[in-house]
C-alpha cells in the first residue's frame, strides 16, 4: 500500500483508497475518510464532511515496538501503551486483534446496537474485531496492548482455509493460553528486529489464522472440515505443517503418502476434500507466497529463490509466478523498489 500524510492531522492515508490511517505516535488503524488522491491532503481537500478526523485517541500514548520497517506483507504488529481510548462506527479492512498486556483489567463501554455493554478486559485477554465491521468502544483508562492487524486475504491463505467458508464475528472475551503465547512470540520477535526472518513471522501468523479460525469462527461450507472422505483437523494440521517444514526441499506426492501411510491416490483426495485443491496446487501457492517475501530481499537473485523453493528452473519460477499474480517476479520487484 501507498500512504499520504494529512497536514491537518498528520495522519496516513492509504492513496486511492477511503480509509484513514493513524499513523506517526500511535496504533495504526483506519478510520472512514473521503477518497483521497493528492499527494497531501490541504484544508480545501478535508478528511471528512466537517473537516474533521473522525477518531478520537489520547495524546498520551507511545509505542515501544512497531513491525512497519519490517515491510510484513498483510500484517502490522505494535506494541505500546496508552490512557483512553474511544473509536465511533470504526471499520478497519483489518482483522484486529487486541490483547491487555497490563497488569490491571480494562473497564470498556463497547455498543451494540442500541445498548450499551460494560466489559472488563483482563490481562492477558484479547479483543477481536473483523475486517470491514464498524465498532464503537472507550474506556478512559491507561493500559499497555499488544496490537495485530491481519489483512482479510492473508487471514485467508495464512489459515489455509477456502475464501468463503468462514466467516469471522467480533469477540470480546478470548482468554486463550495458546494465543497469548503466539501474540507475546510475535512481540519478541519485532522488539528484537525479526532476527529470525520474516518467514518466523508469517508460519508464526500462519499459525494464529489456522487456531483462530477453528476455535473462533463460524464455518459456513467446506473448509477444513472432519469427514469421511478428507483429512480430521489433526491430520490436516500435520499435513499443512509437513509443507511449511519441507517447501524448500522436492515434496513428493509419494513422500508425502508415506508420512500418512496412505497411497498416493487417498492422499490427494483426502487432500482435495478438506482444501479444495490439490496438494501439488497447494504447494506452488504456498511457494509463490513465499517468493512475494523473498523478492523484497534486495541480496537475493531470481536464481536464488527459485533454488531456495526448489523450483525445477527459473523459467518455471517465473512462468508460474506471471500465471498466479499477472506479472513476473522482476515486474513485481519493480513494484516495490
Amino acid at each position: 500500500m501507498e500512504y499520504i500524510e494529512c497536514v491537518i492531522c498528520k495522519k496516513l492515508f492509504v492513496k486511492g483508497n477511503n480509509r484513514v490511517l493513524q499513523a506517526g505516535n500511535s496504533i495504526k488503524l483506519y478510520i472512514h475518510a473521503t477518497n483521497i488522491m493528492e499527494d497531501k491532503v490541504t484544508d480545501e481537500n478535508k478528511i471528512s464532511s466537517d473537516g474533521s478526523c473522525p477518531f478520537s485517541v489520547s495524546d498520551n500514548l507511545s509505542i515501544e515496538a512497531t513491525s512497519y520497517d519490517l515491510n510484513l506483507d498483510g500484517i502490522i504488529i505494535r506494541y505500546g501503551s496508552i490512557s483512553g481510548f474511544r473509536a465511533t462506527d470504526l471499520a478497519a479492512p483489518f482483522h484486529a486483534f487486541l490483547m491487555n498486556v497490563s497488569d490491571h483489567a480494562i473497564a470498556w463501554e463497547i455498543s451494540t446496537g442500541d445498548d450499551i455493554e460494560q466489559v472488563m478486559m483482563e490481562p492477558n485477554q484479547i479483543f477481536f474485531t473483523p475486517a470491514n465491521i464498524p465498532f464503537s468502544r472507550y474506556t478512559a483508562d491507561y493500559y499497555e496492548f499488544i496490537l495485530v492487524l491481519i489483512e482479510p486475504d492473508k487471514m485467508i491463505s495464512s489459515a489455509q482455509i477456502v475464501p468463503g467458508s468462514y466467516t469471522f464475528v467480533a469477540t470480546y472475551h478470548i482468554k486463550d493460553p495458546n494465543l497469548e503465547y503466539i501474540f507475546k512470540l510475535l512481540l519478541s520477535e519485532i522488539q528484537t528486529g525479526n532476527q529470525n526472518g520474516k518467514l518466523f513471522i508469517e508460519n508464526i501468523v500462519s499459525i494464529l489464522a489456522f487456531h483462530f479460525a477453528k476455535n473462533y469462527s463460524k464455518e459456513l461450507s467446506s473448509g477444513l472440515i472432519e469427514n469421511v472422505s478428507g483429512f480430521t483437523s489433526k491430520e490436516l494440521e500435520k499435513a499443512l505443517y509437513y509443507i511449511d517444514e519441507n517447501l524448500s526441499r522436492n515434496v513428493t506426492i509419494e513422500k508425502f503418502a508415506e508420512e500418512f501411510g496412505i497411497s498416493k491416490f487417498n492422499l490427494i483426495k483426502k487432500f482435495k476434500s478438506s482444501t479444495n485443491v490439490t496438494p501439488h496446487q497447494f504447494i506452488i501457492k504456498k511457494k509463490l507466497d513465499r517468493s512475494k517475501n523473498l523478492l523484497k530481499e534486495d541480496g537475493l537473485s531470481l536464481t536464488d529463490i527459485t533454488y531456495m523453493l526448489n523450483f525445477s528452473d527459473q523459467s518455471h519460477f517465473s512462468n508460474s509466478f506471471k500465471k498466479m499474480y499477472g506479472m513476473t517476479p522482476s515486474e513485481f520487484r519493480r513494484t516495490i523498489q
